[in-house]
């Protein structure tokens, strides 16, 4: 289908300044929502819009007045998304409302915003980037892990929901090269144990290992052409097909040795 207007959050950095750029070259009038737009510049048809996911009254504030101003779009990436690095009994609770808003309810909300708006329409798409961690779970990132899977599930409800428009994409991806884990914030490395430290180490090797964000938002724009609901997977050759293939093959019990080991 033609975009001829995306809205996609996160659209300052990393995936989400690949997805806008990558939309750009189409044709398509592109909102890109971030918090801060300071490193990125003006061009045609981008459109920079602040907005901080973690104020839900902001977000449903927005959605409202987007709307009003734009109209609806025919494109919503929910790409926006940060992980959290620590022990659970460490586990500080703003970061774990935090977490639950921008990886889920935020989301959420502005699905609620558009969705029914684009059925009335009988156009658009609806992509919830969520994790191949939904299958295989970060160690100390445990709101990571369960926004992500939230988001997922939410997602495949809706495809039951809304069975022609708009078409709904879960957007299951893995590691990628970016800045996410520089952003990410961690528990102090003197409170780390040495278990966290191997487990951060073993993160950060599969991240530096991983496809450009580029490549990432090649992978999700192809998946908006298929002409149905779908959930898809993206990253390297193992995460995007070999990763799910072998998952179901895999008893819970050994899932969690094999991540045992892997992470050390």
């Amino acid at each position: 289908m033609k975009i001829k207007k995306a809205v996609v959050t996160g659209g300052s950095s990393g995936i989400g300044l690949a997805i806008c750029e990558n939309l750009l070259k189409t044709g398509a009038e592109v909102y890109s929502i971030s918090r801060n737009h300071e490193k990125i510049q003006p061009k045609e048809n981008l459109h920079l819009l602040k907005l901080d996911l973690s104020n839900l009254n902001a977000v449903c504030d927005f959605g409202t007045n987007f709307i009003k101003k734009y109209g609806v779009p025919d494109l919503l990436i929910n790409n926006a998304g940060y992980g959290a690095f620590y022990e659970w009994k460490e586990f500080p609770q703003k970061e774990i409302e935090s977490q639950i808003n921008v990886l889920f309810t935020a989301p959420t909300l502005l699905c609620k915003s558009f969705a029914p708006l684009m059925a009335t329409n009988e156009k658009g798409v609806i992509v919830n980037i969520t994790s191949l961690a939904t299958l295989y779970p970060l160690p100390f990132m445990p709101l990571y892990n369960a926004g992500k899977s939230a988001l997922s599930s939410f997602s495949q409800s809706m495809m039951l929901e809304y069975r022609d428009y708009p078409r709904w994409i879960d957007f299951r991806l893995g590691d990628i090269c970016t800045s996410f884990n520089e952003s990410a914030p961690k528990q102090k490395p003197e409170l780390q144990s040495e278990i966290m430290k191997n487990a951060w180490l073993q993160i950060e090797k599969q991240l530096n290992e991983s496809p450009s964000a580029n490549f990432a938002a090649k992978q999700i724009i192809t998946s908006i052409i298929e002409e149905r609901s779908c959930t898809k997977y993206g990253g390297g050759f193992f995460q995007a097909f070999l990763a799910p293939f072998l998952y179901r093959f895999l008893k819970p019990e050994l899932l969690l040795k094999i991540l045992k080991y892997r992470y050390r």
